[in-house]
């Protein structure tokens, strides 16, 4: 008889005589001394720690089993054994799960395996399931499911016959149909079925991938659903229907078609001539006519306006002065007015600028033109960016002594927008004003010099959000910065020119409120500096670095 064989032999008498010690003192003998990880060892000997009350142990041997054997069912059985032991009924069961994965079903105790899972599984799942309709008052279960995502109640109605009647007999569940998520073409059939579940009272509706095969679904709806207040579209490519359906939508109150729908001017000007009541209408990809197209009425009623020119189409032709003037004339109440890529031919005349008396939000991006913003009494918000000419004539002598940006607290200046600081400082002057936003990235026309001259005039008291990115800035700045800027929350100086130092200073100045920091691709400050500036509570510090070394680029966090 082998050496090994025999110490397996007494191991299992001792065991069999519950003499545990000795057993053990067998074994180890086996596994130790002789170097050998037998199934049969490994099983005795988990076996005999268990004896012993040393489940630890056990379940060690029963992992080396699973290790070393894993397409034989003792490891798992041994491990899932002392697993409920120690009351991890739950890892337990994982372990039963893995192991029917991976032994075959021919081999011994394979069924036993199975018992053992399936008992284990019955024990740790949730008591028999009951259908929620049948427990819940109807009105709680309604205001449950009106949580949900319409594709999630879309799901529901499969559930079963009982969960489909219930959906469909509760038309509030169907007044607003997305279908933003919708992975094929949106048919007329499925909208059809959706507007009867909700018995015409359709307030809202999100389509996507709705194509030209489908002409009639928009007017169809609209005339269906009286009560129709909105109107989302975020991919398509037809343009009549939708011109149909606002002429049939009289209480459309928002539009809003995203930049995979091109748009052209003559089709805007035919929906908001048509839809007196739109209150908010955004159009993000607009191709220009063959010919400027009019303006049909005043709309009293718009408060936010968007037209996002296409880039490719906006090249080789300027729009009409006129056009841009008679649409201001046309919008006496608007609250939001954005223009990306607008050339027009000529300058916006100011007296068109001042019958805007309630427009609190300006967005212009690429904008051939010129624009005074201390002609918006009631602006808040006002954006420029790549607009070279827009304020460049702010200093010019004018009737401004009525005039006033008191009002104004978000300021972002992108991109080259040209703006000298004493025509700026000049405005300030004569109307001061509480800014609580201030964004000038890429204005590299500003130097240091006239930042840190706002700061010291007490510009910054109030700002919460400064965005500096690729600015010429220094330390100096921020010697400003935490003299004077107290409630700054919000700081971004990507490439600039600040040192560990300065960012020390930023974050450690006192009643620091502070809470987010970008300094990504400051190559001056060192990685000290950085972990200082993380270790700091309340703060969320961005630095990457990106460093091009032949055709590769490395980032760094």
């Amino acid at each position: 008889m082998e050496p090994s064989d025999k110490l397996l032999m007494l191991g299992q008498q001792e065991y069999m005589r519950k003499n545990y010690h000795a057993a053990l003192d067998h074994l180890d003998s086996l596994i130790v001394l002789h170097k050998q990880r037998d199934i049969n060892a490994l099983d005795c000997r988990a076996a005999t720690y268990e004896k012993l009350g040393d489940l630890n142990a056990a379940l060690k041997d029963g992992r080396r089993m699973i290790v070393g054997y894993p397409t034989e069912c003792a490891g798992y059985l041994r491990t899932g054994k002392v697993l409920q032991l120690l009351d991890k009924d739950t890892v337990a069961l994982g372990i039963y799960k893995y192991g029917l994965r991976r032994v075959s079903p021919d081999a011994s105790r394979y069924q036993l395996l199975r018992e053992l899972y399936e008992t284990l599984n019955r024990r740790c799942g949730p008591r028999k399931a009951k259908d929620p309709l049948t427990v819940l008052p109807t009105e709680v279960a309604q205001l449950i499911i009106s949580y949900l995502d319409f594709t999630h109640i879309i799901s529901l109605t499969r559930v079963s016959t009982t969960w489909r009647n219930y959906l469909k007999s509760t038309p509030s569940l169907w007044e607003s149909l997305d279908f933003s998520k919708a992975k094929t073409n949106v048919s007329k059939t499925a909208i059809q079925r959706y507007v009867r579940f909700s018995q015409g009272r359709v307030t809202k509706i999100v389509l996507s991938r709705f194509v030209t095969q489908q002409p009639t679904n928009l007017q169809y709806l609209a005339s269906l659903c009286k009560g129709l207040e909105h109107i989302e579209i975020h991919s398509g490519y037809c343009l009549t229907p939708l011109v149909e359906a606002a002429s049939v939508a009289q209480n459309l109150r928002c539009l809003l078609l995203y930049s995979l729908w091109e748009t052209t001017l003559d089709c805007i000007s035919q929906i908001l001539g048509n839809c007196r009541n739109l209150v908010r209408a955004e159009f993000h990809a607009v191709t220009s006519c063959a010919a400027n197209p009019q303006w049909q009425g005043e709309m009293p009623q718009l408060r936010t306006l968007v037209l996002n020119m296409v880039e490719d189409t906006v090249e080789p032709r300027m729009i009409n002065a006129s056009l841009t003037h008679s649409l201001l004339s046309l919008i006496p109440n608007i609250r939001e007015l954005t223009l990306r890529r607008w050339r027009s031919t000529s300058t916006i005349p100011t007296a068109n600028i001042l019958a805007l008396t309630h427009l609190e939000k300006l967005v212009l991006t690429n904008f051939a033109g010129e624009i005074r913003p201390e002609a918006l009494p009631s602006l808040r918000v006002l954006e420029l960016d790549h607009c070279p000419s827009a304020m460049a004539n702010l200093s010019t002598p004018g009737p401004m002594a009525d005039l006033s940006v008191e009002s104004l607290v978000e300021l972002s200046l992108m991109n080259d927008t040209a703006l000298t600081i004493d025509s700026f400082l000049r405005l300030l002057e004569l109307k001061p004003m509480i800014l609580r936003k201030l964004r000038l990235p890429r204005c590299f026309q500003i130097a240091e010099a006239e930042i840190t001259r706002l700061v010291d005039m007490g510009i910054m008291d109030q700002v919460v959000e400064l965005d500096l990115t690729g600015l010429h800035v220094t330390d100096t700045l921020i010697k400003s910065l935490v003299v004077r800027a107290h409630q700054l929350e919000s700081t971004s100086l990507v490439r600039t020119d600040i040192t560990g130092v300065g960012v020390k200073a930023l974050v450690t100045k006192p009643g620091c409120k502070l809470r987010y920091l970008n300094i990504s691709d400051c190559f001056q400050i060192s990685a000290d500096a950085v972990a200082f500036a993380r270790n700091v509570e309340g703060l969320t510090v961005k630095c990457n670095r990106y460093e091009n070394r032949g055709k590769k680029k490395i980032r760094y966090e």
